[in-house]
């Protein structure tokens, strides 16, 4: 059990110290042997985990990509249901969620921005894309040729609103939650 947990917390180390260099200048600028001079390891035990730099940022992309899909559980089936009762709980999903992007913020920030790693910015709007398709066709709602059009914006806005939230600390999770929540709610109109 001890070294299994050794070996998470050498992993997370890595991830961590990943996440802080992106902080200092771009991820492709960033080589394996800055990873482990500001993880303080050796290029060994960096090699013992991951084969490269790029495996290494897709497990902290897919990890992040499950933490925020399982916090918002009905917002991904989410049918435009505006009763108060379902209304709440699309809240404190969403206000859950965005605690954890703040609590994570500089990885949140890092994985989020335009240095980020487009592959990453490209698989997020492409799930919350797919997500709004399947709650319209859940929904049956149709809106021609608009929706398509409707639900990118939303996606791309949701991600970028998200980032600068967290550069501009200037609300509280909540208030977040609820002004996604009140765009998303207008995706009907």
């Amino acid at each position: 059990m001890e070294n299994k947990e050794k070996r998470e917390r050498t992993r997370a180390t890595l991830k961590n110290a990943l996440i802080a260099l992106c902080d200092e200048k771009s991820y492709y600028d960033i080589t394996i042997w800055d990873i482990c001079n500001k993880a303080g390891a050796y290029r060994s035990t960096f090699y013992r985990y991951f084969d490269t730099k790029d495996e290494m940022l897709r497990e902290i992309e897919r990890e992040y990509l499950e933490k925020t899909r399982s916090l918002t559980p009905s917002i991904r089936d989410f049918h435009f249901d505006t009763s108060p009762g379902q209304m709440n709980v699309y809240l404190a999903e969403l206000t859950a969620d965005m605690e954890y992007h703040l609590k994570n913020e500089r990885l949140c920030r890092f994985l989020l921005s335009a240095a980020g790693d487009i592959w990453f910015y490209k698989k997020m709007k492409e799930s919350l894309i797919a997500t709004g398709r399947k709650n319209l066709e859940n929904g049956r709602l149709t809106h021609g040729d608009n929706m398509e059009y409707r639900i990118n914006f939303f996606a791309a806005g949701f991600i970028d609103t998200i980032h600068t939230w967290l550069q501009k600390k200037d609300r509280t999770p909540e208030q977040m939650a609820k002004f996604i929540l009140e765009m998303l709610v207008q995706l009907q109109y």
